[in-house]
Formats: C-alpha cells, sequence, structure tokens
C-alpha cells in the first residue's frame, strides 16, 4: 500500500513539473516562437525540394522548345530570309534580312484525295496498301493541306530576285509535353499548290507589300492526328529562313477539322 502512495507522489511530481515547464516556456515565449517555427521549417523543405527539381530540369539537355517562339494556329508571325551569304543574319540588323508575315489560315485533315494527286511529289509508293483505287487513304494515313497566308514586308530591302522568293520545304514536328519537339518520321511537306501560281512548285515569288496564299501538302499517320500537336518547323538550322514553330494541329482543339 505505502509503495502504491509513493508510486502515485512520484507521477504527481512530474505532471506537477511538466505543467510547470509548460507554463515558463508560454512565459518566455519558446513554445510560441515553436509554433511560429513550424510553417516556417515545413515552407522551407517545400522551397528546398522545389529547388532541387528546378535544378534537375534545368540539368537536362533538351530546353523547352530550345528558345524557340511558338506560334498558336492561326496567329500572325514572322519568317526573316537572310538576304545576302557574304552578311549573316542579324536580328539586330534589318538590312541583312527581308521579313514575310504569315499566318496559318486553315489545315483540313482528311482521308479524301480532294486535290491533285500531282501535288504530292514524294511518299506515296509505301503507302498503296492503304489507299483505294481514287487515292483516298481506306486507313493508317491522312492527308493534310496546311493553308498559308503571306505577306512580303512593304519596307523590305531591295534584293535580287533569286531573294525575293519564299521556299516552301520545312520540317513538320510533333510538340511534346515536356517542351522538346521531334521531327514526325512518316510526315512532311510533299508537295505545294505553288505550280497553280506559274512560278515553280518549290518557290514563291512576292513583290514589297504582296499578300498570297500557299497550300502544303504532306502525309500524317492516325497516331500522329489523334494524338500529336503538329507544327510547321521554320527554324532550320544553315537556312536562310529563320522562323517560329507554327502549330497547324492540336487533337480536340476548336480548329480541328477531320473527314
Amino acid at each position: 500500500m505505502k509503495k502504491k502512495i509513493k508510486s502515485a507522489g512520484i507521477s504527481i511530481i512530474i505532471i506537477v513539473v511538466l505543467l510547470l515547464s509548460i507554463l515558463i516556456g508560454v512565459k518566455n515565449g519558446t513554445i510560441d516562437k515553436l509554433t511560429k517555427e513550424m510553417p516556417t521549417l515545413a515552407t522551407s523543405q517545400a522551397e528546398t525540394e522545389k529547388s532541387a527539381e528546378n535544378v534537375k530540369k534545368d540539368s537536362t539537355e533538351s530546353k523547352p522548345y530550345e528558345g524557340i517562339e511558338v506560334a498558336g494556329y492561326g496567329e500572325e508571325f514572322e519568317i526573316r530570309r537572310e538576304i545576302d551569304i557574304n552578311r549573316k543574319y542579324d536580328e539586330n540588323d534589318r538590312t541583312t534580312y527581308n521579313v514575310y508575315h504569315v499566318r496559318v489560315n486553315d489545315c483540313r485533315i482528311s482521308r479524301q484525295c480532294d486535290f491533285d494527286i500531282n501535288r504530292i511529289d514524294y511518299g506515296l509508293t509505301n503507302k498503296k496498301d492503304s489507299m483505294d483505287d481514287n487515292n483516298n487513304f481506306i486507313s493508317d494515313y491522312f492527308y493534310a493541306a496546311i493553308e498559308l497566308e503571306l505577306t512580303k514586308d512593304i519596307n523590305d530591302n531591295d534584293v535580287d530576285d533569286d531573294y525575293n522568293v519564299f521556299q516552301t520545304s520545312w520540317f513538320i514536328d510533333s510538340l511534346n509535353d515536356d517542351g522538346t519537339f521531334e521531327p514526325i518520321k512518316n510526315a512532311g511537306t510533299v508537295g505545294s499548290d505553288a505550280e497553280a501560281n506559274k512560278i515553280g512548285k518549290t518557290n514563291f515569288s512576292f513583290e514589297k507589300g504582296e499578300t498570297k496564299n500557299l497550300i502544303l501538302y504532306c502525309i500524317f499517320t492516325d497516331e500522329e492526328v489523334e494524338n500529336d500537336i503538329i507544327a510547321l518547323n521554320f527554324h532550320l538550322r544553315n537556312s536562310p529562313f529563320i522562323g517560329p514553330l507554327a502549330i497547324i494541329h492540336e487533337p480536340g482543339g476548336k480548329h480541328e477539322k477531320i473527314n
């Protein structure tokens, strides 16, 4: 009995000591300080983790679109053309380049060949099993007709006729969610309607301030049409043309036209 009383007394003393410690801590602001610092410590931890993630992202080889501008569907953008191989393009020197104002007016995606099949220069020979006798795709592939509106800047430099043309050979890329892009292997600008303007199949000639429409014909796979953000790549290395990645198709987008 005495042992039980003694044990109970010790427990009461411990409780009293703990209570006094808490009261002293409150009086001195120690508890309050710890309470206030807890969110700060949590925030610091979150910031540290975020910083580490950013460092990880920054250390990856692929930067978001490698700093290349991306033009949305229907947005006007500029393509700059170097005008003299002996004077390299300098974005701060307007005398080294001329400007085309460009807009993607339309992108029609269809299995139907509702155009002159001779506009397609290449890319059909290995797809015959997916086509009917009228050159319509039964499965696997789509045609794409991309209409560009182009205007040569009124303030362009005077140059020889060879530098007054807008060339129509560019890559077609798929834009990835991580900010990278890559060429679509089964697609390409496989032709254009430049012949209809009697100026050749690969060059489009302009006067200052003149506006023309140009249609590029492409071939896409079903998977690309269903899943990929597709863009024309006007930013080619070792090319006299400098421009953005211009989006021509987004799956489920309001501009999507497929039949």
